[in-house]
């Protein structure tokens, strides 16, 4: 009797291990764990040749597109600026909003210039196309910076961050706030919006 007394419990550590290993498998085969683990964005675009995607590129066009028309003066541009040294400020306060719209008064670009942690200053920039819908956004830090490039459908199919000349893959999805306002009425409301800061009209 003693001797299957302690067969027994040197089997007991076994069975749990057996039961733990089965339920792994079985919450694998049903997808239970779907969401332990990495987080990493699962994009079709690869980093080792992201630059020549076909989406990449289509973005890119629209991106020359409103660069040109700024720079050949086509385009209009409003800019608002703001005294973030006002008490009024929220934390992280905005210093200064600039929209921008082509010759048919489409919103073609929403940039921001914000006050982050550390009192750190950082951009926006929100790039749409002739159909209103966000096609890229970038985010230019002190010493990065995000490039998030949007399908025709306005869904996230690559972003990438760059830090000195290293690129690595961005996780970012449609609802992080980088894709707000995710269309050019909402970046016209946002622009016009009252802001918490003392606007400079000087």
């Amino acid at each position: 009797m003693r001797r299957h007394r302690v067969a027994r419990w040197l089997l007991v550590p076994f069975v749990y291990l057996g039961v733990a290993v089965a339920g792994i498998f079985v919450g694998a085969t049903f997808g239970w764990y779907g969401e332990i683990g990495s987080s990493r964005a699962q994009y079709a675009v690869k980093l080792e040749d992201w630059k020549n995607h076909p989406g990449v590129k289509a973005v890119r066009e629209i991106y020359d597109e409103v660069k040109t028309g700024i720079n050949d003066k086509k385009y209009k541009s409003r800019i608002r600026r703001f005294d973030i040294e006002s008490a009024s400020c929220a934390t992280y306060p905005i210093k200064s909003q600039t929209l921008v719209s082509d010759i048919a008064d489409r919103v073609r670009l929403y940039k921001i210039e914000q006050i982050g942690s550390h009192r750190e200053s950082f951009t926006v920039e929100r790039y749409y196309d002739s159909n209103g819908k966000l096609r890229f956004v970038f985010v230019q830090r002190l010493f990065s910076n995000v490039r998030i490039y949007l399908n025709n459908a306005g869904n996230v199919f690559w972003a990438v961050e760059q830090s000195n000349n290293m690129f690595t893959v961005f996780d970012s999805s449609n609802e992080d706030w980088e894709m707000r306002p995710n269309n050019e009425k909402e970046a016209r409301e946002e622009f016009q919006a009252q802001q918490l800061c003392s606007e400079i009209t000087k």
